[in-house]
């Protein structure tokens, strides 16, 4: 019998030592991905394409003037294009999103020129944290973009005398943009300082479901799941439940845009947001019914009518002339069942399967024993091993 407790006392400390590796796994996966800099994409014509941007290397080719400012948010190193109209009132933020940097955002430069809109704004357009030239740094799902986006309002605040914000965001940086307004309005208020609108573009609408979706896709098992989800919250100051946009999206004019065929943010995930404020006047919905994720604009059959949706909106002209239709339970949770890729191409063809693990155990003269490690061993393995590639 004491080889047998021996036994069970080694297997639960693999059991432990491997759900440890998975949940530390899993959380550098949320929170931690290549940056990519400006020289890589500037030598890549695979990623000039996918950014949109052709031979274009800086807001000059777009016909702006423009000066590259370095600022920190908290410790971390950032750096941005800002280009000043001495005659705007405002000031437009555009924020990429995950796994790419500032060029990314570059490209809508051309909507104002193309409305008539480029002398009413001064724009920034900055390499948020563990992008482009600023610092590597975790992300966390968009809540430090969010981060990062506050103290860039605080820096064109006291360096430029700027206090009247439009924030336009993609993936990420839609929701940081969210972030920035709505967790740090006290400290923008005491700076003075507004946010008049946001954009919100291809962007995460619940990060604890995106978690959950993106588990699912690798297939952990719930229990490291939840694991996953309290750690995660603990790093974002508990503040998991409000990064959502019906908690986020109330008080500011905001102009949410998305495809249906959206894999990296779904449509289904948006529109269980987008119904508990559906009736908020202050929400505009525009979707389309094609393109991929933060490509909407990319698509030629859509760049004129993406244009005009945007220059509407900045114009204070309804988007819509009727609001957005709210699909049935069934299709809503269909679409959200429905996630191929994200943002990272290796969660492709993952079917999700659903562990619960039960630990039976029965008390013998040594003390207590696992009757049903075999049960155990395969939910670890099939689930949480798979992440580390057992």
């Amino acid at each position: 019998m004491g080889v047998l407790v021996t036994i069970n006392i080694l297997f639960m400390i693999f059991f432990f030592a491997l759900a440890y590796m998975s949940i530390r796994y899993f959380i550098n996966q949320i929170e931690k991905y290549p940056r990519i800099t400006l020289e890589e994409v500037y030598n890549s014509k695979k990623l000039r394409m996918k950014y949109n941007i052709e031979d274009k290397v800086n807001p000059m080719d777009y016909g702006y003037n423009y000066k590259e400012i370095p600022y920190k948010s908290g410790k971390i190193q950032l750096y941005g294009w800002f280009i000043e109209n001495k005659d705007a009132e405002k000031t437009m933020i555009i924020s990429h999103g995950r796994g790419v940097n500032r060029l990314a955002a570059m490209q809508y430069l051309q909507i104002f020129k193309d409305t008539s809109l480029d002398k009413e704004y001064n724009f920034f357009i900055p390499d948020l944290r563990n992008s482009g030239k600023s610092d590597i740094s975790k992300t966390k799902m968009g809540y430090c973009f969010g981060q990062d986006i506050y103290n860039t309002m605080l820096m064109l605040n006291e360096k430029f005398g700027e206090n009247n914000f439009v924030l336009y965001g993609f993936s990420q940086g839609g929701m940081g943009s969210a972030i920035a307004a709505k967790i740090f309005n006290n400290g923008l208020r005491k700076k003075g300082i507004k946010v008049d609108k946001m954009i919100l573009d291809s962007s995460i609408a619940n990060i604890r479901k995106r978690v959950k979706e993106d588990a699912k896709k690798r297939r952990v098992p719930k229990f490291i799941v939840s694991v996953v989800v309290r750690v995660f919250n603990f790093r974002v100051g508990n503040k998991l439940d409000k990064l959502k946009f019906s908690y986020l999206l109330r008080r500011i004019p905001t102009l949410i845009i998305q495809t249906k065929s959206d894999k990296a943010t779904t449509y289904g995930m948006l529109m269980e947001e987008y119904n508990e404020i559906a009736q908020n006047k202050n929400v505009q919905l525009k979707v389309f019914e094609r393109g991929s994720h933060t490509r909407i604009y990319a698509e030629s059959d859509y760049k004129e009518e993406y244009t005009q949706a945007v220059a509407d909106f900045l114009k204070g002209v309804e988007v819509n002339g009727n609001r957005e239709k709210t699909p049935n339970k069934n299709v809503l949770e269909e679409d959200a069942i429905k996630s191929g890729t994200d943002e990272n191409k290796n969660d492709k063809n993952l079917e999700y399967v659903e562990t619960e693990v039960n630990v039976q155990m029965q008390k013998s003269q040594e003390g207590w024993v696992i009757t049903n490690p075999n049960d155990l061993v395969s939910a670890t393995l099939g689930g949480a091993g798979s992440l580390i590639g057992l």
